[in-house]
């Protein structure tokens, strides 16, 4: 009988089978890869494939959150799993949660990165951005003491006049291309860090980790390492020739380590270098595309500034500039530059509930991450949300600061791990924005590929960074 069988079975040829075991394996594999964890399963998800076919096609990431997350917002889904970083992870949509959980750093401290991704390589793990408890608090303090020494609007000031003898007569420029050039563009150390940037920022490895250890990137790590190293050579500098600056009040506590400092120096480099670039560029192209409210905004800058002969604002002048003011928390809610908070770890299961009453479980061991741009545009809590609309922030001025709702408005992040440098961030956009307005006016050519929607540079950080966005200045007689 078996004879009789074996005439009508081929032989196994187990070399033809190969590619089919492979098969199977890679299906299985990446089946594996993509499995939502079982305690995570109660979570509505982003579907996987649309979200590889963003990092595909390069999209940058408010692009992805206003395509694939903000409909589940807009749904009153308090949170919502996203795959990222070779993980799924809980993305929080809701002001409330977020608000509870900024609250309990117990419960939710900050997690521990994963280790392999060059990002971290480069940032360090020994900064503000990363510590927690103790650490954190030590840390914060010796920021905000450098922080808290001054308004250094002589500083800001002269800034902004580095920017304008870069912009020269006028004529098409790019504002982040410019502070490139006050920066030195030319320079090694500013070349290094930005093709360091542009290395670490590879979707593929930022959607798998894993390749970091299958193919390492050997070149980029070593030009990690060679930035890291010059960023050592700022430090021992600093140490043999302080100035007044924020860096040196720094280093007056010695209670911090040199890693400590150098951690901070980067993230610091990296705060002061991309974001204010990209925080000038959006203001002025949400003015472009609002000549009246650039109009509005001139007006009101040159009323407060009528006694001024120098053209450069004072603090009680920059009191006196309530639209402006607007204009600036207006545009870090409609292209805000960091679109996550620090990612946390859930130390327990908890049932956190949203401002519309809806519940979610967070099992123990969930990524969290909330998320600033689903919540910048969230319909229920900022009526037509794409629209660019300083009127959301008047009528809430009082004196230099403009009151708001902090569960919904979070360029600045929440809680206790707010970022320290906020008030120095928002006198130095009001510094340099009215200064800007006081001496140029500027428009958007109608070819410009940001005229139906500003669109941003990819980042490794997921800043929102506007990309070769270029203006037409026109310098203006000062009043």
């Amino acid at each position: 009988m078996s004879s009789t069988l074996n005439e009508f079975m081929p032989p196994v040829d187990l070399y033809t089978l190969w590619p089919w075991f492979l098969s199977v394996a890679a299906v299985l594999g990446v089946r594996w890869l993509f499995s939502v964890p079982r305690k995570l399963q109660h979570i509505p998800r982003v579907p996987v494939i649309p979200t590889l076919l963003s990092y595909a096609r390069g999209e940058v990431e408010d692009v992805r959150i206003k395509k694939l997350l903000l409909p589940y917002a807009n749904r009153g889904e308090p949170a919502i799993l996203v795959y990222s970083l070779g993980r799924w992870m809980v993305h929080i949509l809701d002001r409330k949660i977020a608000k509870d959980l900024s609250a309990d750093i117990i419960t939710y401290p900050k997690e521990v990165p994963p280790d392999g991704l060059l990002l971290w390589r480069f940032v360090g793990y020994e900064n503000i951005i990363l510590s927690d408890g103790e650490t954190w608090k030590r840390h914060s303090r010796v920021v905000k003491t450098a922080l808290n020494r001054n308004v250094p609007v002589g500083e800001f000031a002269a800034l902004a006049k580095k920017l304008f003898s870069q912009m020269g007569e006028g004529g098409t420029t790019a504002i982040g291309h410019n502070f490139d050039a006050i920066a030195d563009g030319n320079s090694p150390f500013v070349r290094q860090y930005n093709h360091v940037m542009e290395s670490i920022a590879s979707p593929p490895y930022l959607v798998a980790p894993m390749l970091e250890k299958i193919f390492p990137r050997v070149k980029t790590i070593k030009a990690i390492d060679d930035l890291v190293a010059s960023f050592q050579t700022i430090l021992a500098h600093k140490k043999e020739n302080p100035g007044n600056d924020m860096l040196t009040y720094m280093m007056e506590d010695k209670e911090m380590t040199d890693v400590e400092y150098r951690d901070n120096i980067v993230v610091f480099f990296i705060a002061g270098h991309d974001t204010t670039a990209g925080a000038m560029s959006s203001l002025c192209y949400y003015m472009a595309k609002r000549p009246e409210v650039q109009k509005r905004a001139r007006e009101e800058v040159r009323r407060a500034m009528s006694k001024n002969p120098t053209g450069e604002p004072t603090i009680a002048e920059l009191g006196k500039m309530p639209y402006l003011q607007a204009c600036i928390c207006e545009f870090l809610r409609v292209n805000t530059p960091i679109t996550y908070m620090v990612p946390r770890a859930a130390m327990k299961d908890a049932v956190l509930v949203g401002a519309n009453g809806r519940k979610v479980l967070i099992p123990q061991g969930s990524s969290i991450i909330i998320n600033i741009t689903s919540i910048h545009y969230k319909e229920e809590y900022w009526p037509n949300a794409h629209e660019f609309n300083p009127e959301r922030f008047m009528g809430i001025s009082k004196g230099q600061e403009t009151e708001y709702d902090t569960t919904q408005w979070l360029p600045f992040a929440l809680g206790s791990r707010m970022c320290p440098a906020r008030n120095f961030a928002m006198y130095e956009q009001r510094v340099l924005a009215s200064m800007l307005l006081n001496e140029w006016e500027w428009t958007i050519s109608s070819d410009s590929p940001h005229m139906d929607g500003i669109e941003n540079g990819f980042s490794p950080f997921a800043l929102s960074l506007p990309k070769d966005l270029y203006l037409n200045f026109t310098p203006l007689a000062r009043k």
